[in-house]
């Protein structure tokens, strides 16, 4: 198992490098800007990290300073890739929900606040132990990163599972382009939540780091092939929704959410209502009057 791990973490670069070049000769860089940017970040840790763990064939570095500074750098990248990942799946929320934009503003915002109450809750759940050594930074930025990654996790799964169960009724179809994105997320996303529940194992080839290398594998050449399909639907998709609609009603409810109506000027009269409209009734009459005598 620890030749397979490490064939497989020595190719990781190839495979992200495949999947970034296929995104961008399909020209869908300006579309989903966010999943550029993850996928540039993906390729350029793999080669970094690579290169790093695989630095002492090429020059005289100390074991320990090696291991030390690609585990630093290995969980900075991580957490940089989880901040990114969540303006993807932002992004690509935003885009299913094109069709209906009263349910795709109120969505966003649910969709923001969701994600800072789950970091929060996470946070203040979630114990830090004090080390008193020199591992107890590496420590804690790993803990942090574990919890922000699996908060981001969740999303990635409550958003496919979305698609899911909705992804007909908003015009797109599961050849689309975003449900590969959205797929292979969330495949990482369920290794995430397993390798989670495993006890730690220490070490870089073990036998979890092989199956997280396997799925970011698989991962990879899924996006490839959804990449380079023909595309399924347009880009700008227009909805043909029953009038009986429930999500008609819902992102018309959405829509009007937000904006000010019109307000009616009541009056301060001491009067009654009716009294009033019957003085303004008799003045009109008597200016009627007066205009007929003459």
């Amino acid at each position: 198992m620890p030749t397979f791990t490490r064939t497989l973490v020595l190719i990781d670069p190839l495979w992200n490098a495949l999947a970034f070049i296929a995104f961008m000769c399909m020209g869908m860089s300006k579309r989903f800007p966010a999943m550029r940017n993850l996928l540039f970040l993906r390729t350029l840790s793999a080669i970094v990290l690579t290169l790093l763990l695989n630095a002492h064939y090429f020059i005289s570095l100390s074991p320990s300073i090696q291991f030390r500074t690609y585990f630093y750098l290995y969980w900075v990248l991580y957490l940089v890739g989880a901040i990114v990942t969540f303006f993807v799946l932002q992004e690509i929320f935003t885009y299913v929900l094109e069709p209906v934009p009263g349910l795709r503003k109120l969505g966003l915002i649910a969709f923001r606040w969701v994600s800072i109450i789950s970091v929060i809750v996470s946070a203040g759940t979630a114990s830090f132990p004090f080390i008193a050594n020199s591992n107890m930074v590496l420590l804690r930025l790993s803990l942090f990163t574990r919890l922000v990654m699996r908060c981001t996790s969740i999303l990635e799964l409550c958003l496919l599972a979305f698609l899911v169960l909705s992804i007909h009724s908003l015009g797109r179809s599961f050849g689309s382009k975003v449900f590969g994105m959205c797929l292979g997320l969330g495949m990482e996303a369920t290794m995430l939540m397993i390798g989670v529940a495993i006890p730690a194992q220490s070490g870089i080839y073990t036998t979890i780091n092989f199956f997280v290398e396997l799925v970011g594998m698989i991962v990879c050449l899924i996006w490839v092939a959804y990449f380079v399909l023909p595309k399924a639907e347009p880009d700008h998709v227009s909805v043909a929704l029953p009038v009986t609609s429930p999500l008609l009603r819902w992102n018309e409810i959405a829509k009007a959410l937000g904006h000010s109506t019109p307000h009616v000027a009541v009056g301060t009269s001491g009067g009654f209502f009716l009294q009033d409209v019957e003085k303004v009734v008799d003045k009109v009459m008597t200016k009627n009057a007066l205009t007929t005598t003459k």
